[in-house]
């Protein structure tokens, strides 16, 4: 796995934990991870967690997710906090089951592979405490969260008589913390499904919009644009919204049809 220098960094301390202390939370079945609501949370879950004392409560609990740049094995922990659930403490003999938990993600702001692990904490005479840690077997591939998303539905329907392209989307949204430049949402045709990267096929209609303001976003779209034919043939089609740097658009954000269209 490549190097990586990981700039957003988290630090939990660990802490001996008191002889009086007896109660001993701990987690038994798989554990699981998936991010929802496009990549904006984190589902925690958990199948069994349980206090195995017979007399004493736990302290508040915490479960967290990390991604480091090698597995977790002892003390301190080193790395990008994606999500964290507090619970509160369980009783003697108290447990919880099938939990799952959705939390706000917070991705790494450096693209590259990440070893993920999953945490149970105990809050202990002041400060919370390590009491078992899962490593998941895999890296996977994280980075930042996009500055725009599209969310569909879409739609667009070409009129060839009136030399139109109707085009619509649910919403266009954006991350920036100041104004974003001018945008440009356009549709178009393209030999192969478009993942990003370079665009390369046929614009068949595009309009302009107003740069949007910090927390703003446009919703319920709906736009006319002229139409511009493609050669004759079989084309993948997309909504492709483009933000203006001063010089030029460039794409920011994308969304695909399912199946091809007929010109």
């Amino acid at each position: 796995m490549k190097s990586l220098t990981i700039s957003l960094l988290a630090v939990v301390a660990i802490l001996l934990p008191s002889s009086s202390l007896l109660a001993a939370p701990q987690w038994t079945g798989p554990l699981r991870y998936e991010f929802v609501n496009q990549q904006s949370q984190v589902a925690l879950s958990a199948e069994l967690i349980s206090n195995s004392s017979r007399e004493n409560a736990t302290g508040t609990l915490e479960v967290q997710l990390w991604a480091g740049s090698q597995p977790y094995e002892s003390g301190t922990i080193h790395g990008v906090l994606l999500g964290s659930a507090k619970l509160e403490g369980l009783a003697a003999g108290q447990v919880y089951k099938g939990l799952r938990r959705v939390v706000p993600y917070t991705p790494p702001n450096v693209r590259g592979e990440y070893y993920l692990t999953m945490l149970l904490l105990e809050y202990r005479g002041g400060a919370y405490v390590i009491v078992q840690h899962s490593n998941f077997t895999n890296p996977v591939n994280l980075a930042p969260l996009p500055l725009f998303t599209m969310e569909g539905p879409w739609r667009y329907q070409v009129s060839s008589e009136g030399g139109t392209v109707d085009m619509g989307v649910a919403k266009i949204s954006h991350r920036r913390t100041g104004n974003t430049g001018s945008l440009k949402l356009a549709v178009w045709a393209t030999a192969a499904p478009y993942r990003g990267g370079d665009l390369r096929g046929f614009e068949i209609a595009e309009v302009r919009k107003d740069a949007l303001k910090p927390g703003f976003a446009y919703t319920s779209v709906a736009n006319v644009g002229k139409y511009v034919k493609p050669p004759p043939g079989e084309y993948y089609m997309s909504l492709v919204l483009f933000e203006s740097n001063g010089k030029e658009f460039e794409v920011v954000a994308h969304l695909e049809s399912n199946g091809t269209a007929h010109f």
